[in-house]
């Protein structure tokens, strides 16, 4: 593939050192949120019954807040039609990287729980903040992304930008129900300590065996296949449906003693009766549908959708963009807080309080639950911790790059698409595809399995984002460029 530009010798030859300071800013900017999130939680400002209230805001307002003002308003239906190469991508990444992450886990046989975590974050790349930041320094730094003579840093961003905002929207959709929903799954075993802390706090006329059998129910109870399914409105609808039906038996009997009682009299059932309980049942499957949906839809995917809808409608995009600037902008300064409040909650997860501090850290008073507190501040390290962060790391940015470029490359020598012609192009789908596991899943993890996953998010984030992403980046956007240019 030839670039419309001529590329220069001087790019061509020595970009190494801007890419290097474009990528060393991009992760020291993440360093410094994660460094405030740490000195907060050292100070004792971020406990995690405080992180775990921050992410349950940013899920519910900050991250849909940036679905929709990024999606909603940029988005248009020729643009969708354009990049219909983008999805088929996005399966073709997700595949691979599902397929080489469950191959490792399967060989070094790491746990049901370890499985699925590997798998998420070998699935789920950072799409958003990282290559958005390398993108954005790239296109002013390098020249040689430029698509013809009258291209400029503006419309190579803007197509940057559109590239990797659909790609993310697909994949927020994605992680946001299938990655949910393999982090739900942590293993049942709970730590030594959390059983003597449970048997401690229960009262001494309760058998043991009764516990075990409660705990292990509620466990039970607590896991299923959707992010946030209400399990007492489903137990409410169930005994409901028990009783409703008990009550219709009940009045059979008694229609039928009644009938036994006067042969002579055989009343048939009224239409009216009839048609009112065919609506009734009809209304109560419809009523579950939507207990169903809603217990498996959260608040970024109601968000996706919102905008995708309103992408699609030009009147309505039209009215969110030109005539409401007032919700714009709200939902815009909203969603520009979601990655910020991302790094410094994960910055907090990398403190680890011993007990002496954490008996002086806060002064609200709180004795009873503080014992609780001292337990559960250091998570407890598991077997095949190591070999599961080693799975994540190398099937998500070592293996599925190298079994995915020589693919990119044929495709950008043959000209499979005309967008293989964008450098701008072929450079974000070099660096979408060895870009580290996402950032939102420290958000997913909390919010779906609590601290389950507390030590594998904190210990892949570090070897991924701190060791390998610098030089890995940088090799990443080198051979992006070479590839551009065939």
């Amino acid at each position: 593939m030839s670039s419309p530009l001529p590329i220069s010798s001087d790019t061509a030859g020595g970009p190494i050192f801007p890419l290097l300071l474009t990528v060393f800013t991009s992760i020291f900017q993440v360093f410094l949120l994660c460094l405030a999130g740490y000195i907060l939680a050292w100070r004792g400002i971020l406990d995690k019954r405080t992180i775990k209230q921050v992410n349950r805001l940013n899920i519910a307002l900050f991250t849909p807040s940036l679905l929709f003002s990024k999606v909603a308003l940029f988005l248009t239906p020729e643009k969708l039609k354009e990049l219909w190469v983008i999805p088929i991508f996005f399966v073709i990444v997700t595949f691979v990287s599902m397929s080489v992450s469950f191959l490792l886990a399967t060989i070094f046989r790491v746990t049901r729980a370890q499985r699925n975590f590997a798998l998420a974050a070998a699935m789920f790349m950072n799409s958003n903040s990282l290559p958005v930041a390398l993108m954005q320094s790239l296109v002013i730094t390098i020249p040689a992304l430029k698509w013809g003579v009258d291209d400029n840093n503006n419309a190579m961003v803007g197509r940057a930008l559109t590239y990797l905002l659909l790609y993310s929207t697909i994949g927020m959709v994605l992680r946001w129900s299938v990655g949910w929903h393999l982090l739900t799954q942590s293993d049942p075993q709970r730590p030594e300590t959390d059983l003597e802390e449970t048997t401690a706090l229960v009262s001494h006329d309760i058998p043991l065996h009764d516990v075990s059998q409660d705990a292990k129910t509620s466990a039970l109870r607590g896991y299923s296949w959707f992010p946030k399914s209400p399990n007492h409105s489903e137990e409410h609808l169930a005994f409901q449906s028990a009783s409703t039906s008990a009550a219709a038996s009940q009045q059979s009997q008694f229609e039928s003693d009644d009938l036994t009682r006067r042969p002579e009299l055989p009343l048939p059932i009224p239409r009216s009766n009839a048609t009112g309980k065919g609506l009734n049942a009809t209304l109560n499957r419809v009523f579950r549908a939507a207990v169903v949906l809603n217990g498996f839809m959260t608040a970024p995917l109601w968000a996706a959708l919102a905008s995708i809808i309103v992408a699609c409608a030009s009147p309505l995009q039209s009215a969110f963009r030109d005539h409401m600037h007032p919700v714009k902008d709200a939902l815009s300064n909203a969603g520009n807080c979601s990655i910020p409040t991302t790094l410094v909650v994960l910055g907090a997860y990398f403190y680890t309080p011993s007990s002496e501090m954490t008996d002086t850290e806060l002064d609200s008073g709180e004795k009873q639950t503080r014992g609780r507190r001292v337990v559960d501040s250091a998570p407890v390290a598991y077997p095949g911790e190591t070999k599961t962060v080693v799975i994540a790391v190398v099937s998500r940015m070592i293996l599925t790059p190298l079994i995915l470029l020589p693919f990119m490359a044929l495709c950008a020598k043959f000209d499979w698409q005309p967008v293989f012609n964008d450098p701008v192009f072929v450079v974000a789908l070099v660096l979408l595809v060895a870009s580290p596991p996402a950032l939102t899943l420290a958000q997913i993890s909390q919010a779906a399995s609590g601290d389950a996953f507390e030590r594998l998010i904190s210990r892949t984030i570090f070897w991924a984002y701190c060791i390998v992403t610098p030089l890995a980046m940088v090799a990443y956007a080198v051979i992006g460029l070479r590839l551009s240019k065939l």
